[in-house]
């Protein structure tokens, strides 16, 4: 039994390393491949994991693999256009557009916001703290009270430009976060003239 472990242990410290080559493309793309690469790459060793890991290593692998599916379920938000929670207030304007009206205060440097998007058959409900969005409603078929529901070719009322440029001047944005309304803005107002 002792011989056996000794020639386990010192099997598993020899154990061969594969060769992976990491090759860039002509465009500049990232490829990992067995074959050598054609033009610009590098050869990397790869050893076969140990089975023993450390809490931090555990807990840095979980980081990038939750980033990982953060930034998947944010692309398909964008894609879908729908809004997503913990979105900032810029990609939330990626993802939907320009909003049908937007309600907002600040109470105690506390800035929120809801963020009403009116589709042909739903209507949209976001609401944003210190420009995240924190909770989201959804009513499909609907929209709000008597008003109209917008087409996709109309454009915003003078009112709906008004409270877009009062969001805009809040004083508790980013400068990146105000870059970003005052392009919606111009957008808006773009389209009403």
């Amino acid at each position: 039994m002792i011989k056996l472990t000794v020639f386990l242990c010192i099997g598993l410290l020899s154990a061969p390393a594969w060769a992976i080559n990491k090759c860039t493309g002509a465009d500049g793309k990232v490829a990992f491949q067995d074959a050598p690469c054609a033009g610009k790459g590098e050869k990397l060793d790869v050893r076969p994991a140990s089975g023993h890991s450390t809490p931090a290593a555990a807990g840095e692998a979980q980081a990038r693999v939750n980033k990982l599916k953060w930034d998947n379920a944010m692309a398909e938000a964008i894609r879908t256009h729908k809004p997503l929670v913990d979105m900032t207030v810029a990609q939330l304007q990626e993802a939907m557009g320009p909003a049908t009206k937007v309600n907002a205060d600040n109470y105690n440097g506390t800035q929120r916001e809801q963020v009403i998007y009116e589709r042909a058959q739903e209507t949209w409900f976001v609401y944003t703290r210190n420009g995240m969005v924190e909770s989201i409603q959804h009513r499909p078929g609907t929209s709000i009270g008597s008003t109209p529901t917008r087409t996709a070719g109309s454009c915003p009322s003078p009112h709906d430009i008004r409270n877009a440029i009062t969001s805009a001047s809040s004083v508790t944005l980013s400068d990146a976060e105000r870059v970003e309304r005052w392009k919606s803005i111009r957008t808006m107002q773009a389209c009403v003239t």
